[in-house]
């Protein structure tokens, strides 16, 4: 009996993954291009913030689609790491100012209001040390690089 590998496995569920996202987006992106004939069409002259609101939220609704889709990509290529966790955390990162967009000011307590704040602290302290990180802890070149990198200086 031959077992599947787990990178063949891997590879192929990120496949199928990306196919469903592809789908999302271009949904999502239907649903952008509906609501902007609506919002253009339909509201001649006046101009209120529910309509600026569900634009908004369908534009960061398909950005979040793509970057999820990208994260999916990394993974089907085998990407793994600092770059993987670095797009998630952009993931929460819009979820979380969609959220905001959306937000009826009204009717949302203090208390939700520092969490979300506390949130985007935390999210942008995490996106920033793993700049960081990346900046600090570069790779040495192999051998193989050096050589090139000499004979490119020769000609």
């Amino acid at each position: 009996m031959r077992y599947i590998n787990f990178d063949t496995f891997e590879r192929v569920s990120a496949g199928l993954l990306m196919l469903g996202m592809a789908v999302v987006i271009l949904l999502t992106i239907f649903h952008f291009a509906l609501g902007l004939y609506e919002f253009t069409v339909g509201y001649s002259v006046s101009l209120d913030y529910g309509a600026f609101q569900r634009i908004f939220d369908r534009v960061l609704a398909a950005v979040i689609a793509l970057e999820l889709a990208r994260s999916v990509h990394q993974m089907a290529q085998g990407k793994h790491g600092v770059v993987q966790v670095r797009t998630v955390i952009l993931i929460g990162v819009l979820a979380v100012v969609r959220k905001l967009i959306l937000l009826e000011i009204e009717s949302t307590s203090g208390v939700y209001l520092i969490g979300l704040s506390a949130t985007i602290l935390s999210l942008g302290a995490v996106y920033g040390l793993l700049c960081w990180v990346e900046i600090r802890v570069k790779p040495e070149p192999s051998a193989l690089e050096d050589a090139t990198e000499k004979e490119g200086a020769q000609l």
